[in-house]
């Protein structure tokens, strides 16, 4: 049989009296002699178009009937049938068997039976079921549908879920929501729902009298967010409650109120926001209340504590940006008490050190040959041996560089940097020494080039000056209340030398190969580190294969490196092809005297370094591990650091472990870092997580349990013990269980403590 045509236009032109099982479609009018201009005509509607394997006229003209294999066409729109039956004079589609409606924006919805108006906008469905579009896409089926002002589809007898529904009976999806009634609105591209119940694998779990979440489709709605809940020895039995609210397009605020058994309640913000020319993110916290320990016994005096942390970034023009951030809390273990996260993220153009905030205010700039940045400082302390007094505000630091190209002379670099650190009024420190302000200028003029010669071998010549002028308090008060009596100290320095290196290149069918020698020697301007300028900025600094070759080792201002010195090192690469490649590097440095200046830690203190080198071994994207060494004329590792990726059959994680034979208090360091997981089955993992200090025989954190992941829910079940002492918090453990359904959010639990 051959399959039918038949067009609807929107005006609904009149069927021929003759049409049956033949498809007809209306010839075009006769055109007059002469036309006058005609009135603008209303947009016209698009038409409606039927593919059938039969297509026959009722006894009423205006009943048509299409049969078998049924598809209709408007516009972006498309049904399919068994049987459509079309009412010309009331403007409806009534559809039967196997219905199915699709548009543009890939939303599927299927029937028994459905009867629309000519658009596909409003009708009734019964045995109906729907798939919408999203990120975690949806699946909904109801006992019947009424879809009503082209935009609200009511559902009764629904159930929803973003799980991929089985074929096989009996078996039901992770996680469902059964409901007497839903409701889609997709002008709000909300769903709502009339006593529903949440069903994990088919067995009801939690009754909801009214509850609402965004359809699929929806990008960012206002409304309640999962709650978590759990069970804490700090805080007793506690339920957080956030709630999202999208002010604008541009901005949001999340409110999250936590009430709890053993504490006065907490109320967090986050806050973000987005302009033309930047961002700005604030989250914070505050509540009314003593300090507690990890037992929740209370002590101290009740006050208002809280925490902001934040940051923004704006464009001043295309060349510069100003900034800043903020990190501040009123207790030093405030975080740590009540489990608030971000205390190690970057806030700004400055990063801290593990348990100390930093907050800045600052602008940048860059061209293709300047740099520029003007900032200050606030650090506080969050740690037992962080003293208020002998933290600095740094109010300004500058730094400016310009590039000059000098073509086939090399480049030359000039920068200038200045940085003022205030500590207010002198004051004596528990180690006998007096607070000290001060103030720093350096200028500088850097030159080098590179030329080749002779088989290869590359030279790189080097010559730097710099003047450095400090302004630094003695830290003795001339007369009591007064300020201490400040001393000027200038220093010139110069650094000229030379690199050579000699790469040697060998390709292979299966292997390439690159083997390079290098020597680096200088010579700078000798006893410079003058003891009463205070080491404020290199007080980490230390020499190892990231440094090995550079004319001066120190990269910050107050100690400074000098008389001759001399690197020789070896690095080689061998590249095998697929990704796999092994890298590494060797050497050693020199030096003409030993300076005390520097600590042990610094690989500077002697004439002649340990030796250091790294090396890492990439074997495409399945494992790449990695070492960094440095060890002594005996070969004992003063320092060692080991670390692995891996992506391997069944397992994902990664591994780091860590020597140093004595660290800044002069006792061995060693600890060890594991997080990963192993996939056992499709769907389950066993998880792990590990950070132990092995000198202390203590684990910092410990995270051991089981995973369960399919296409719509996240299931985590842990063991976590805290090994950490810090003041009034000391070690605990528990139970951690997280239950994440995708596309509705999460539900977490942290667990017994």
């Amino acid at each position: 049989m051959f399959r039918q045509t038949f067009l609807l236009s929107a005006a609904m032109v009149a069927l021929t009296a003759g049409l049956s099982s033949q498809a007809q479609t209306p010839g075009p009018a006769a055109a007059p002699a002469t036309a006058p201009t005609p009135p603008a005509a209303p947009a016209r509607k698009p038409d409606v178009i039927v593919h059938a394997d039969r297509i026959d006229q009722d006894k009423s003209p205006d009943i048509v009937t299409a049969d078998g294999n049924v598809e209709v066409r408007i516009g972006t729109r498309m049904l399919l049938a068994d049987r459509v039956i079309y009412d010309r004079g009331k403007q409806t589609l009534r559809a039967q068997g196997n219905v199915q409606i699709s548009d543009a924006a890939g939303a599927t919805e299927f029937a028994d039976e459905i009867e629309v108006d000519q658009d596909f906008t409003n009708g009734f469905a019964t045995r109906f079921s729907t798939r919408m579009p999203g990120k975690a896409p949806g699946t909904a089926t109801a006992s019947s549908a009424v879809r009503s002002d082209s935009t609200r589809n009511a559902l009764e007898q629904v159930i929803y879920t973003s799980c991929q529904i089985c074929e096989e009976e009996g078996t039901a999806p992770t996680w469902s929501l059964r409901a007497r009634r839903a409701v889609q609105n997709q002008d709000t591209q909300m769903i709502t729902y009339q006593d529903a119940v949440l069903e994990i694998k088919g067995v009801p779990v939690l009754y909801l009298p009214y509850f609402a979440h965004p359809d699929p489709s929806s990008e960012r709605r206002s409304g309640l967010l999962v709650p978590d809940l759990g069970l804490s020895s700090k805080l007793g039995a506690f339920y957080e409650q956030p709630y999202y609210w999208a002010i604008s397009p541009s901005q949001d605020l999340t409110i999250g109120p936590m009430v709890a058994e053993q504490v006065n309640p907490l109320l967090k913000l986050s806050y973000r926001k987005r302009f033309f020319s930047g961002y700005l993110q604030l989250d914070g916290s505050t509540t009314y209340e003593q300090e507690f320990t990890s037992k929740g016994d209370k002590f101290g005096d009740k006050t208002w504590r809280s925490h902001l942390y934040g940051g923004g970034l704006f464009a001043i023009n295309k060349d510069w940006r100003w900034g800043f951030g903020v990190e501040r809390q009123t207790d030093d273990l405030y975080d740590r008490r009540y489990d608030i996260e971000g205390e190690n993220d970057r806030h700004g153009l400055f990063t801290s050190q593990p348990r100390q905030l930093i907050s800045q205010l600052f602008a940048t700039g860059q061209t293709e040959d300047f740099y520029g940045e003007v900032a200050a400082a606030s650090v506080q302390g969050l740690r037992a041996s962080d003293i208020d007094a002998q933290t600095p505000t740094i109010a300004p630091t500058l730094f400016a560089e310009k590039l000059y190209d000098l073509g086939a002379a090399g480049l030359l670099a000039a920068d200038f940097s200045a940085v003022v650190l205030n500590r207010g009024q002198p004051q004596l420190l528990p180690n006998g020494q007096m607070t000290k302000d001060s103030a720093r200028a350096t200028a500088s003029i850097n030159w080098d080039a590179q030329y080749i010669a002779g088989p290869g071998v590359v030279l790189e010549p080097f010559v730097l000056g710099r003047g450095d002028v400090y302004r630094i308090d003695d830290g003795v008060p001339v007369a009591p209340g007064a300020s201490s009596k400040p001393a000027t100290i200038t220093r010139f320095l110069g650094l000229a030398g030379a690199q050579v290196s000699m790469p040697f290149a060998r390709h292979g069918k299966s292997m390439d190969l690159l083997i390079e020698p290098i020597a680096m020697v200088g010579y700078g301007t000798t006893a410079a580190n003058d003891p009463r300028i205070t080491n404020e900025d290199s007080l980490l600094l230390e020499s190892d294969d990231s440094n090995l070759f550079k004319p001066n080792s120190v990269s910050n201002y107050d100690l400074w490196e000098g008389g001759a010195r001399a690197s020789v090192g070896l690095s080689a690469k061998a590249s095998f092809g697929s990704g796999v490649d092994v890298t590494g590097v060797v050497g050693r440095r020199w030096r003409e005297e030993a300076d005390p200046a520097f600590n042990q830690l610094s690989n500077l203190s002697g004439k002649t370094s340990d030796y250091v080198g790294s090396m890492r071994a990439n074997f495409g994207p399945t494992l790449s591990t990695g070492v960094r060494v440095r060890y002594d004329d005996d070969f004992n590792f003063t320092r060692i650091d080991l670390d692995a990726t891996a992506h391997v059959w069944r397992v994902n994680g990664t591994a780091r472990y860590f020597r140093i034979a004595k660290n800044s208090s002069g006792i061995e360091d060693q600890g060890i870092i594991l997080n990963g997981a192993v996939k056992v089955t499709k769907n389950w993992s066993a998880i792990g997580l590990q950070f132990r200090n092995i000198t202390d025989k203590r684990d910092l954190k410990l995270a051991l349990g089981v995973a369960y992941e399919d296409d719509c829910s996240y299931f985590t079940v842990t063991y976590e013990r805290t090994g950490a002492i810090d003041r009034s918090l000391a070690p605990n453990s528990g139970i951690r269980f997280t239950f994440a359904l995708k596309g509705l959010g999460g539900i977490s639990e942290r667990g017994l403590h």
